[in-house]
C-alpha cells in the first residue's frame, strides 16, 4: 500500500517535471528583495525543467513603479 502511494507521488512529480522540460514555461522557486545602487530590486528564481533561471525586476511595495511580487509562471525565451 505504501509502495503504491510513493510510486504514485513520484509518477506525478515526474510528469510535472517532463511538462516543464518540454514546455516554454518556468515555475517560481524563490523570490527576494536586494539592494541595488539606486533602488531595490526583486530577484526571482524559476525552475524550467532543465535548470534554474534568474529574473530581476524593479521593486515597489505599492506595485506602481515596479513589482511587489514575482509572477508565479514565466515564459522561457528560445535560444538564439
Amino acid at each position: 500500500m505504501i509502495l503504491k502511494i510513493i510510486s504514485g507521488i513520484l509518477g506525478i512529480i515526474g510528469l510535472c517535471w517532463l511538462a516543464l522540460l518540454f514546455s516554454s514555461r518556468a515555475i517560481l522557486v524563490s523570490e527576494r528583495v536586494e539592494e541595488a545602487t539606486l533602488h531595490q530590486q526583486l530577484v526571482c528564481t524559476y525552475f524550467n525543467g532543465s535548470g534554474t533561471m534568474r529574473k530581476e525586476y524593479w521593486y515597489s511595495k505599492s506595485d506602481r513603479f515596479g513589482r511587489a511580487a514575482c509572477p508565479r509562471w514565466e515564459t522561457v525565451r528560445e535560444a538564439e
